[in-house]
This record gives C-alpha cells, structure tokens and sequence, in this order.
C-alpha cells in the first residue's frame, strides 16, 4: 500500500506530549499528562468513561488547543495547529461516530481523503485540465488500492450511506489512509461491531502497522486492545494513573481501581 522505505521503523518517539492540560469552563478534563508514542508502535488510550480520552484526541488533531503543555509530532511543537496542516504533515483520524459523506459512493469517500496530497485547484477542476485529469485519474487509482488492502474494494461504486455499519467503519479507516499518515488516531474503532467485525478489524490494525504507520487508539474492548498493542496508557479523571505493556496494565492495581471502582485506602 506504501512505499517500501515507509516500512523501515526506527521507534524513536514520533509523538511526545509533555505536561498537558486542558479545562472546559470550571471543569479539569486532562491534567499534567506526559507520554511518547514511538514509530511504528500500537497504542492504546484506555480509562473509564469521561477520563479524557476523546479530549485528547482532540487536542492532538487540532480541534483543541491545550491550556499548557507541549505536544511534539517528529520533534517540532503542533500544539494549535490547523486540523488542514496536521493532516498535511501525516496526522490522520477516525472518529467514535462515523462521519462518511453519505451521497458519495465509498471510492469518492476515499478520493476525498487525498485532498491534501493533490495539487489541482478550484479551477483546474471546473475547467478539467490535462493535469487535473491525470491527476483524478492517479487518485482514483490509489484510492482502488487502498480499499483493497482494507478489503472494501468490491463496494467502490455503492454509496457510503447504503453500507451497513461495519463496512463504514472500514470505509472511514480507508479514508484516512489515503492521506498517506504517519500517525494514524482511531477513536473506538470496535464500537457496534460484532464479534467476527471486531477479529477482522484487529487483524487490518496489525496490516496497518506492518506498513510503518503508527497508530494511537482509544477502544474499550479489552480484547482488542490486549491482542494488537505494544504499550498501554491509562488515564482516569483527567490524569494518567499507568503507562505499560499489556501484561503491566492488567495486574496494575490502580487500573484494576478505576475500572472496578474500589476505593484505595
């Protein structure tokens, strides 16, 4: 689906956040909370509902802007930045609802998700020149591939609002692949899915990162998450309380705290 060279991973971080808080009015949603996400890595964001996980998100993609803290992509600052220039420099997103545009047949959705990577402007199209044509036409094909790889490639010509759940989902991951991300964040890519859905998805997360791109994700099927990710950070409250592997999380007994509810004495 990549170039080759995009599968050479060095694992040195491609994402720090240091010391980062966010409020909304009176309320504290994230407080002083400090990670890195090294290259070509899979991890997951857990913690109870309303820990912050979402907001996060948010503000790693630029819909926020954090209170305080640094967040770094690669090295250098994108705390503030434009959801446009994220995407540009190779940060791409799913979300928990699926947001397709319904009246595009799943191709178009896909073409749509190259828009920052094309270089034929507003009346280039109008006017269909030789380098716009060829252009849709490599972006079409791209597109092709890419709902191959993720297995969607037979419903191209269907539109997006007539697919069931599940092929939405794939059809959002396919969509934000053809940005060409270095960093891909999926926000509960599991939700509504079945049983088979949610093998099959864990099995493209695991295609996704052999191709060199690293993935973040909030989920809270603890099935999923244990089977595809090298590191886990937990956050409750608005605080992260552990940062491991798989097996540390699940024996740490402040996990085992906020996800039971017991009190700590």
């Amino acid at each position: 689906m990549n170039e080759p060279d995009r599968k050479k991973t060095s694992h040195k971080p491609l994402l720090t956040l240091n010391s980062i808080a966010k409020a909304f009015g009176g309320v504290q949603a994230l407080w002083n909370i400090s990670f890195d996400l090294k290259e070509g890595m899979v991890q997951a964001l857990i913690g109870p509902n309303g820990a912050g996980k979402t907001t996060l998100f948010n503000l790693i993609t630029g819909i926020f802007t954090p209170d305080s803290g640094e967040i770094l992509f690669d090295g250098r600052p994108i705390g503030g930045k434009k959801v446009y220039d994220l995407v540009q420099v190779g940060i791409a997103r799913t979300f928990q609802n699926v947001e397709l545009f319904g009246s595009m047949t799943a191709l178009e959705n896909v073409m749509v998700g190259q828009h920052v990577r094309t270089r034929c402007g507003f009346w280039s199209a109008v006017t269909r020149t030789p380098w716009m044509v060829k252009e849709e036409t490599a972006s079409r094909k791209k597109a092709l591939k890419i709902m191959a790889f993720v297995g969607i490639d037979h419903l191209a010509n269907r539109r997006s609002s007539e697919l069931s759940f599940g092929w939405q989902r794939l059809l959002e991951i396919a969509r934000a692949l053809s940005s060409s991300p270095r960093l891909l964040l999926l926000d509960e890519p599991a939700a509504g899915l079945n049983t088979v859905e949610t093998r099959q998805l864990g099995t493209l997360l695991k295609k996704i990162q052999a191709q060199g791109i690293t993935l973040l994700l909030v989920e809270h099927d603890m099935g999923l998450i244990m089977d595809i990710s090298n590191r886990i950070v937990v956050l409750d409250q608005g605080e992260k309380i552990a940062e491991g592997t798989p097996r540390e999380v699940q024996s740490n007994e402040a996990v085992m705290s906020a996800y039971l509810g017991r009190s700590e004495h």
